[in-house]
């Protein structure tokens, strides 16, 4: 994890700002502990876990700057969302949707902002208001797809 984005002083800032970074050696012949333990099968592999130490989100592979930071945000997001805390998960939700739009985190966390929108407020629009922005700017998406119940709440 020294090349690419890894190497950049901007991720390394967020990582060591916003986590609890822990890097290890991956053996393929021989699985480390930590690999068996989290069923790591490739590198990188990114973990975001709770203080409890619930995972929430997983990527694996080499992520380019805007997609690595968009999926970084979406597991913080997402620790809040499990958490049962729609209302702060949507703010998280909505910095991938305006800081990295083009990321391919950004479909799961449009819809996931719907869907917190919705947990937070009762209000069904919230899930609608999600369909049009996953069907007007993700519309090959499997997020896109999975919205389209929500075509038939009126707006």
């Amino acid at each position: 994890m020294n090349t690419g984005p890894y190497s950049e002083s901007s991720v390394a800032d967020f990582l060591h700002g916003q986590f609890v970074p822990v890097r290890t050696e991956c053996f393929w012949d021989n699985p480390t502990e930590l690999m068996g333990r989290f069923d790591v099968k490739w590198t990188p592999t990114f973990l975001v876990h709770d203080a409890t130490g619930k995972e929430h989100h997983r990527f694996v592979g080499y992520a380019p700057t805007d997609d690595l930071f968009a999926h970084l945000w979406l597991g913080k997001a997402k620790i809040l969302y499990d958490g049962d805390r729609p209302g702060d998960a949507i703010p998280l939700f909505e910095t991938i949707l305006t800081r990295h739009r083009d990321a391919g985190a950004a479909p799961e966390a449009a819809f996931l902002r719907g869907v917190a929108g919705y947990k937070h407020t009762h209000d069904p629009k919230e899930l609608r208001r999600a369909y049009e922005i996953l069907t007007s700017k993700y519309p090959q998406s499997e997020w896109a797809r999975r919205a389209e119940p929500y075509s038939a709440i009126p707006l």
